[in-house]
């Protein structure tokens, strides 16, 4: 019997400090509410050499993955989004966009229902992570209608320099799965 995936939920991020030799360590994993869509598409490259007039080797390259997250606008997502982006907050209030801010490197997480066989969801990390600023966009309120605005922010999925990893998953029939968003698997967890 084939199974099926869908849905989005339980986006989480944690943000990475490099020690030395390139690993990474994370902080504590924080939520971001109202998960709407992740869509991430593989990088890389493929090269094949020819020979004896046929494709003779071919190699494929993994370079992570580059796309998007959408989320709704709550305060987790500000928090989120202002860690990561690297942007400050004054004693006022204020959050300061500047030129020379410094993103931060995390991992992200989310969860997939699945349904039609065994298992009921797949969890998954994404363990080297940068984003970009979002658009800022907003809508007019029609009479009769609304439309709501969210966030989407563009991410670069990047392999983990100390061992090359890029992602970790589990389904719901996996140890792992229970409690997979109370940490960030490192190279010791295998």
């Amino acid at each position: 019997m084939g199974r099926i995936r869908y849905g989005l939920s339980n986006l989480h991020y944690a943000v990475a400090t490099e020690a030395a030799g390139g690993a990474l360590t994370y902080d504590e994993p924080a939520a971001i509410p109202g998960a709407k869509s992740m869509a991430f598409s593989p990088a890389g490259t493929s090269f094949t050499e020819s020979a004896d007039n046929t494709s003779w080797y071919t190699l494929n390259t993994n370079d992570g993955y580059t796309g998007t997250i959408t989320f709704e606008d709550t305060a987790a997502a500000d928090a989120f989004l202002l860690e990561v982006l690297g942007q400050k907050a004054d004693n006022k209030g204020f959050t300061v966009e500047k030129a020379n801010d410094e993103p931060k490197e995390f991992a992200l997480a989310g969860q997939f229902e699945l349904a039609g066989g065994t298992e009921v969801g797949k969890r998954v990390w994404f363990l080297r992570c940068v984003a970009s600023r979002p658009d800022i966009n907003g809508n007019t309120k029609e009479v009769g209608s609304m439309a709501v605005d969210t966030n989407t922010v563009n991410i670069t999925i990047m392999p983990r320099i100390s061992d090359n990893s890029v992602k970790y998953q589990s389904t719901s029939d996996q140890s792992a799965y229970g409690a997979w968003f109370t940490a960030v698997p490192t190279e010791t967890t295998l």
